[in-house]
């Protein structure tokens, strides 16, 4: 029909004679953009959002949301940098907008195209560019560019700038013209206005949100720590010294779960031009494979008693999505291993040996050991700690070698404690709380002990673990 914009996935017939206008060349370009976002759709979900932003953080304390720098991809395909292809004018919300019970969602809007009206406004010299509310502007002045091919006379042309605003949250239900991306979101802390942490716009890559990268490199952290504590049930030269302990094959298996997953988040994490759907699906496959060590999640990350798995993906609440399975991740982790919560090594003091307690060493959960490492007769030491050694805190000690008083009952255990690794040249004793010493301890947050027939190369730890 005469008039009509017409169907750009069709390419334009070019031919002799044909009465060259603008409208061909727009077709072509619109004809250009369909195949490209259609590649770029069939090669990658989500290939729109922030590609990087950076919100002026000091344009918040006076009540203005500016964006310094920007980079982003809208759905339709249009590319937008600002300073170079786009303009953005700073906006301002009120105090009121921005409360300590409401947070204040920002969104980056470009108007579509329209097959109706014009597109671009042609922007005299006096006017500003908040005033525009089509796609692109253009000035009236005309630039000359040079034939890069041959010597031909310079050629008239002008450009056309994107232009985008910033607009509310209340403001959606007016913008079903416009392309809209959430690039963040305000809250109040007191008197101060500031970005939430916890937000992540939608986003092409890692580096296109500082909180994502900080999360990620959180769940890659905590993979690495875990697996630092397991390598202790390796089997170190030493530990092949003493009897295979079956109870290892858990910390074995999920080590090597761990030392899987752990240079895979590197990788991903380590070039910030990944997607973060990737890095997702892996984080999705690390609660799946961590769910063999647990009887409360499934592969999923649900449990039996009705607790919600990790979400799908989902490109606009990214931030969600990467919490939930810092936080699941956190959990399983948990599970596999018991470890030690807290290690202290008593060091020599005069005739003592002696540690400062850290105030988390107070807690009915946890138990507590010795691990006494010395190279001279396990039987023999042990024998020799069970009738000599008095353990107390450091200002009752005296008293009870004075007057020949036992101190905080130990039990001397034939295997490690369940979460310790197995080792040789080492004995394990337990430390009975219910001691009538043990008060004093957890009051002066201090414990010492005295054996007056130490061996000479022993080292001694104090191990808490949690039940």
């Amino acid at each position: 029909m005469v008039g009509e914009f017409v169907n750009n996935k069709k390419p334009v017939f070019w031919h002799q004679g044909l009465f060259l206008q603008p409208q061909h060349l727009q077709l072509q370009d619109l004809h250009n953009d369909t195949k490209m976002s259609t590649i770029a759709s069939a090669g990658l979900p989500y290939f729109w959002g922030v590609m990087r932003s950076e919100v002026s953080e000091g344009s918040l304390a006076a009540n203005l949301v500016e964006i310094n720098s920007g980079e982003f991809l809208f759905k339709d395909g249009a590319h937008v940098v600002l300073g170079e292809n786009a303009t953005l004018v700073p906006r301002s919300f009120d105090d009121s907008e921005v409360r300590v019970d409401k947070a204040l969602n920002i969104y980056l809007g470009l108007k579509k195209l329209s097959t109706f009206e014009s597109n671009v406004t042609i922007l005299k010299p006096d006017s500003e560019p908040g005033s525009v509310s089509t796609r692109f502007m253009t000035s009236t002045n005309w630039e000359e560019v040079r034939d890069i091919y041959s010597d031909a006379p310079d050629a008239q042309y002008r450009d056309l700038t994107y232009v985008v605003r910033l607009f509310w949250d209340d403001e959606l239900e007016k913008l079903g013209d416009y392309e809209l991306i959430h690039v963040d979101r305000l809250i109040r802390d007191g008197d101060k206005v500031h970005s939430a942490l916890n937000f992540v716009p939608p986003t092409l890559t890692l580096n296109g949100s500082n909180n994502l990268m900080r999360m990620l490199r959180d769940i890659r952290d905590d993979i690495v720590g875990r697996s630092k504590q397991l390598e202790e049930y390796k089997n170190p030269r030493e530990m092949q010294k003493s009897e295979f302990d079956a109870s290892y094959m858990t910390y074995l298996l999920a080590l090597r779960s761990l030392n899987r997953y752990g240079p895979r988040l590197f990788h991903l994490i380590d070039n910030q031009q990944t997607h973060p759907w990737h890095v997702y699906g892996v984080l999705r496959e690390i609660v799946g494979e961590l769910s063999s060590f647990s009887d409360r999640h499934t592969m999923t990350g649900e449990t039996p008693v009705g607790g919600d798995g990790l979400p799908s993906y989902d490109h606009g609440n990214i931030g969600r999505c990467i919490h939930a399975s810092l936080m699941l991740i956190r959990q399983l982790l948990n599970e596999i291993t018991i470890g030690p919560e807290l290690i202290v090594q008593l060091l020599p003091d005069n005739d003592y040996f002696t540690a400062d307690l850290p105030s988390r060493f107070v807690d009915a959960r946890n138990e507590c050991y010795f691990v006494l490492r010395t190279e001279e007769n396990p039987e023999t030491v042990a024998r020799s700690f069970r009738s000599e050694a008095k353990v107390a805190s450091r200002r009752e000690l005296p008293d009870l070698i004075n007057r020949s008083l036992p101190g905080v009952d130990v039990t001397h255990l034939p295997v490690a404690p369940q979460g310790l690794p197995r080792r040789s040249y080492s004995l394990y004793f337990g430390l009975s709380k219910s001691s009538d010493q043990w008060s004093d301890v957890e009051r002066t947050s201090n414990l010492s002990l005295y054996w007056s027939s130490a061996p000479a190369d022993l080292k001694i730890e104090l191990v808490v673990l949690r039940k």
